[in-house]
């Protein structure tokens, strides 16, 4: 059974992290938890400013036998912020900086509460990008993602979050800092150690900094909306665009009609505006060296692949906002 933290305990804690912001249960009750509610179940929240300060908060709950839950920007669906009376929610979303950006090297290192379009924006300022892209960019932290191995619309291509991460810090279950902050691809410095972070959900520690890899901005694009039967025509359709050489896939996604219906209704969109009468829908983001190359190479594509795939529809979006619509439906 988990301790009850009391307002004797939360006085100690408050003490003994004076640069971090604490929360007791009253407070939480007034704050926004995100999409569960059970986010905010906890007795207490806090927010340490650096990676001194997770330390100390992790030292103190492991003396006392407190539960500890980290939280980034509460925005995943599967359950893994939520928390219960009696345990501490450590925020990371303090550590909110991007420290460095290296456009020699294609490196970035960021603190763990950064949310990804901050390091989206600071890497576009080198024509650089981090090569993964979630629907919760503006809310979604760096520190989230490693913990639960991201993955995003480009995923297919460049890799989930674990092939993102170069190297990492972690605050450790007894409050002694990791540090591996490599930044190096290739390297056979013995055991590779930041893999047992990424994906653990912050179970074996709690991520503060990460080392990224950045990958050049893909540049002019070009998005279609495509109906098919089933999820393997869909499939069929993505390695077609795979093997085309002279383009580059840069996203894929597949959604269900019922989802795709649900939505478009939530956001408004009038009847018939969008392609959505097919059992399965696929999104295609294809990146070429110009916008018109690129819808040219779709509509190509996509006569090349039709009866083979069984399209039952089809849009290659014709503007800037028609294909601002096509990923509106998805995210």
């Amino acid at each position: 059974m988990e301790p009850l933290v009391s307002e004797t305990l939360i006085a100690d804690l408050r003490a003994a992290c004076p640069n971090a912001v604490v929360w007791d249960k009253a407070e939480l009750a007034s704050r926004d938890p995100g999409f569960d509610q059970r986010n905010f179940g906890a007795s207490a929240l806090v927010r340490p400013a650096d990676t001194e300060g997770v330390a100390a908060m992790v030292k103190f709950c492991a003396a006392r036998g407190l539960s500890l839950v980290a939280q980034g920007g509460r925005t995943g669906l599967t359950g893994a912020a939520a928390t219960v009376a009696g345990q501490v929610i450590c925020d990371l979303g303090a550590l909110n900086r991007v420290e460095e950006i290296d456009p020699f090297a294609r490196t970035a290192i960021v603190g763990a509460g950064t949310p990804l379009s901050v390091l989206q924006e600071a890497a576009a300022a080198h024509a650089l990008d981090p090569g993964i892209d979630l629907a919760a960019r503006g809310s979604c932290t760096i520190g989230g993602m490693v913990s639960t191995n991201a993955g995003g619309i480009m995923a297919f291509r460049n890799g989930t979050m674990r092939h993102r991460v170069l190297g990492l810090e972690a605050v450790l279950p007894d409050g002694n800092v990791f540090s591996d902050l490599t930044r190096v691809l290739k390297t056979s410095a013995g055991y590779d150690l930041k893999h047992l972070f990424i994906g653990a959900e912050g179970t074996l520690g709690i991520v503060t900094r990460v080392v990224l890899r950045l990958d050049p901005v893909a540049g002019a694009s070009a998005t279609a909306l495509v109906g098919v039967p089933d999820a393997a025509s869909a499939q069929r359709i993505v390695r077609h665009f795979l093997e085309r050489t002279q383009t580059r896939l840069n996203a894929a996604e597949i959604l269900w009609q019922r989802f795709a219906a649900a939505m478009n209704r939530m956001l408004g969109f009038a009847p018939g505006q969008l392609p959505l009468d097919a059992p399965c829908l696929l999104v295609l983001e294809l990146g070429a060296d110009s916008v018109e190359a690129a819808r040219e190479a779709l509509e190509d594509g996509l006569a090349a692949i039709w009866e083979e795939a069984g399209i039952i529809d089809g849009l290659v979006a014709s503007s800037v906002s028609q294909a601002g619509a096509i990923w509106r439906l998805r995210e």
